[in-house]
């Protein structure tokens, strides 16, 4: 089943924002650094297994455990039993898994906004196509002023114009329903 972009992608900006929090300490050599780091971990390995997204999960994962066996005192590239320097090896450690993290992230969100531009770029060019075609003028852009009632004109352009028809199917390919409607509001409130 698909999910509701927006929410995705506004899930992963929250979680960036907690990983800007637990950079700054990581940069600001904070005591509270390791603690605020497993709990940013914790928290994006929750939001992973939520999504089934197991690929990203095991990422975090191979992330903890190497964190957690330095922590007991071993290096996990070589299996070896750190003897001094642990501390910055730990640094070293957090350093890469900062680093893994903002990649995953971001990659994430970059294709679930392009996701959504793309079909932000397909809706407007069926509104501009509709204002020139006098389909829809102001008056009835001011109508719609509710999440239901652009649902309602929405289908019924796409029950009366198999191209408009063709185009929706083509968006619901990568975005669902409620995406279409929620991009289409924010053109209308764009225009109006």
């Amino acid at each position: 089943m698909q999910e509701l972009i927006h929410f995705t992608v506004q899930k992963i900006k929250e979680l960036l924002e907690h990983f800007n929090e637990v950079q700054g300490l990581y940069l600001s050599k904070s005591f509270d650094f390791d603690t605020r780091f497993d709990v940013f971990l914790n928290e994006v390995l929750k939001y992973f297994r939520t999504k089934g997204n197991t690929s990203h999960e095991s990422e975090v994962l191979k992330i903890m455990n190497m964190i957690s066996t330095v922590k007991r005192g071993f290096n996990p590239i070589k299996m070896e039993k750190i003897i001094t320097g642990r501390r910055e090896i730990l640094g070293g450690f957090s350093f890469n898994g900062i680093e893994s993290m903002y990649d995953i992230l971001m990659e994430i969100y970059t294709k679930e906004n392009k996701k959504l531009d793309d079909a932000e770029e397909l809706i407007s060019g069926i509104i501009v196509s509709l204002y020139q075609n006098g389909i829809l003028d102001d008056e009835k852009l001011k109508e719609m002023n509710s999440v239901a009632k652009i649902e309602r004109f929405w289908t019924s352009l796409t029950e009366q114009n198999t191209a408009i028809s063709g185009i929706n199917k083509k968006l619901r390919l990568s975005v669902i329903p409620e995406d279409i409607f929620l991009i289409l509001e924010k053109i209308f409130l764009k225009l109006i």
